[in-house]
């Protein structure tokens, strides 16, 4: 037994060398701690080989007693023919005996087997996934860990009960197939997902991995087989193997949970306070700055609308429209980070790091609110910041509250998530989830005062008409208001209504979003409070194909502008080089504070200026190429691809 126990110990850890896995952002089914798991099966390893080989050493001791003192005893014994019949007569009928599998040993191996199943699949699965991507999240994981502790030894007790029903062949082979079952999600979750990308919202082209499909569904089917075949060989390796493979996963997991919450701890944890919905539909008595973006706003999607109804953007009387603006960057984060700070990431340091430093350090903000400006900021954290303690000082919608969240619908989103890390590519498409729906499990009706903002346009549009914009004791407000926008998924029609799957698109949502700017700015004339409003409609970065890949198209961020002292006349159009980069001193001139030092404002820009610009876009790991950052610098007008030049192609290795 100890040879065979061995064996499968060393077979699962050449299995595991075998392997490696990409780690990335937004939620990220492939991160994973496999190299803690494959430490631990060999530290696991080491010390049952040592076991073994003392074991074996007083084996041998006590061997060789017994082989002098057979010796001695044929000396002075002549029944020891008999003796040696009956005593390989006691041990075949022992080894008979063990061919039939008893209540007993049909529970302890089901019950070993499902315990690793549930923790694999439910308790580690989802502990990994949230830990790993922790900045993801908008609620703590003890408000939910309970629960997953409950779901997993539920599913444990109940596989149990139904496999020790069975007896037999058809015992052996159900607690095989599960066996094998665990065995292939294992591999597939923590080694097989490589290049399968991250969760932005946007669809996955199954399409395009048939062969892909066949190859792992091949794969699948020859770990799914092992048991089966070790049965056929031999049941008492095959015993061995499924009771002795599922408790080393257990271990090795256990040990991972332990290793990523003592890295958690040298980490700050996120306070109780966020970003609130406090003063969400208040303005100002005299001057109000109010910016919204709608996220992935691309020039593309407003030609397309212009192209189909010239008239659709006539409601913003007052407003200049840009045509060639750029982000600095190709994702929301760092976009907005480095809107309001102007701080340069390079993705050399942890996404953690950058946005505590950069929120805290920038004096940006600050500098507004010393000439009197209140500040409300609504976004959700993970890419426009981390903590909303890092913005006490700048946001006026900062509070400290018990967040609640919906359970059963965040037990549901994470059991989703862990199929479709563990589950084989064939299966994928049907478990297929993105990040926003996780944003979306706080329960807001459990905070009766200020509940947290979230990026959900549909619910945003609702309390706007229903509460209407008012005039707060404010004297000076400045407002960001972060919209989900034209950004994956598309759930709502033109009309801002919730739209039937498969109905809407990137051209109707972003529509819908500017129905929604539409009936804000209406309610601002209604108060007679637009003309002397700033207003800024923008994207935070433009529509990228994926980020896997070089750009192949320009990228090109929409930007409508309306000084404050604007109104009652048409949206004028402007082609002037404009990018981030201009966007604080345009505010700080609207705000009656100099600006020099920053740079032009939007509209110091003059249309034939020659002024280069940059894109940073980053690249995520695949199984072809490593995470990179390509620098484009573009020259003339950006939406013209032809004036893009790629100047650096660098490798993020931190």
């Amino acid at each position: 037994m100890t040879r065979k126990f061995k064996i499968a110990l060393l077979s699962f850890v050449l299995a595991n060398i075998c392997f490696s896995t990409p780690v990335h952002a937004y939620i990220d089914p492939a991160t994973t701690t496999y190299i803690i798991q494959i430490v631990t099966a060999l530290i696991i390893t080491l010390g049952v080989t040592i076991g073994v080989f003392f074991t074996r050493v007083r084996l041998s001791i006590v061997e060789l007693y017994v082989r002098f003192s057979e010796f001695f005893i044929r000396l002075f014994s002549k029944r020891r023919d008999k003796d040696g019949k009956s005593s390989r007569t006691s041990v075949a009928e022992r080894s008979a005996i063990t061919e039939d599998l008893s209540f007993r040993r049909r529970f302890f191996s089901a019950i070993c087997v499902s315990i690793a199943f549930a923790f694999t699949f439910i308790v580690f699965g989802i502990y990994e996934l949230y830990m790993l991507n922790i900045e993801s999240f908008n609620f703590p994981l003890n408000l939910l860990f309970p629960y997953v502790l409950l779901l997993g030894a539920s599913v444990a007790i109940l596989l149990t009960i139904v496999l020790v029903l069975f007896r037999g062949r058809l015992f052996t082979a159900l607690i095989s197939l599960v066996f094998g079952i665990l065995l292939a999600g294992y591999i597939q979750g923590n080694f097989l997902n490589r290049g399968l990308g991250i969760l932005t919202g946007d669809q996955i082209d199954w399409s395009t991995q048939a062969r892909s499909f066949l190859g792992n569904t091949l794969i699948w089917f020859a770990i799914v087989s092992i048991p089966f075949l070790l049965k056929a060989l031999k049941k008492k390796v095959w015993s061995v193997t499924i009771k002795t493979v599922s408790c080393l996963l257990v271990i090795v997991q256990i040990v991972s949970m332990f290793a990523i919450y003592s890295s958690e701890l040298l980490t700050p944890k996120p306070s109780n306070r966020y970003l609130s919905m406090k003063g969400i539909n208040e303005i100002a008595k005299e001057k109000n700055i109010i910016i919204f973006t709608i996220d992935r706003l691309d020039n593309t999607y407003i030609r397309t609308i212009m192209k189909g109804d010239p008239n659709f953007f006539d409601r913003l009387d007052g407003f200049t429209q840009f045509t060639n603006n750029m982000s600095l960057y190709s994702q929301t984060f760092p976009s907005v980070a480095n809107m309001f700070t102007g701080e340069l990431h390079l993705f050399d340091r942890p996404q953690r790091e950058y946005l505590k430093k950069t929120w805290t350090e920038s004096t940006f903000i600050p500098k507004l609110r010393s000439q009197q400006y209140a500040s409300y900021f609504y976004m959700e954290p993970g890419y426009t910041f981390r903590d909303a303690s890092d913005l006490e000082h700048i946001a006026d919608n900062v509070v400290e509250n018990e967040i609640r969240i919906r359970t059963r619908d965040a037990l549901m989103q994470f059991v989703r998530l862990s199929a479709f890390r563990y589950g084989p590519l064939f299966a994928k498409p049907f478990c297929w989830t993105s990040t926003d729906r996780f944003g979306r499990l706080v329960q807001l009706e459990s905070i009766e005062e200020y509940p947290p903002y979230l990026t959900d346009d549909l619910q945003y549009y609702e309390q706007l008409k229903r509460n209407r914009i008012s005039i707060g004791d404010h004297e000076m407000k400045f407002a960001y208001i972060h919209l989900h926008g034209s950004h994956t998924p598309y759930v709502m029609n033109e009309k801002a209504e919730p739209a039937a799957p498969g109905t809407s698109s990137a051209i109707i949502q972003t529509k819908g979003c500017f129905h929604i700017v539409y009936e804000y700015l209406d309610q601002l004339k209604q108060l007679g409070m637009y003309e002397n409003s700033t207003i800024i409609i923008f994207g935070d970065h433009g529509a990228r194909k994926n980020d896997t890949k070089p750009l192949e198209h320009a990228i090109v961020t929409a930007l409508f502008v309306k000084p404050s002292g604007k109104a009652g006349t048409p949206l004028a159009l402007n082609s002037a080089p404009v990018s981030t980069d201009h966007f604080r001193p345009f505010i700080y001139s609207e705000a009656g504070i100099p600006h020099e030092e920053l740079g032009k404002t939007y509209f110091e820009v003059s249309e034939d200026s020659d002024d280069v610009r940059y894109l940073y876009h980053r690249l995520i790991k695949t199984t072809d190429s490593p995470s990179r950052l390509l620098i484009y610098k573009i020259h003339g007008d950006a939406n013209q691809f032809g004036n893009w030049e790629l100047i650096e192609d660098r490798v993020i290795d931190y």
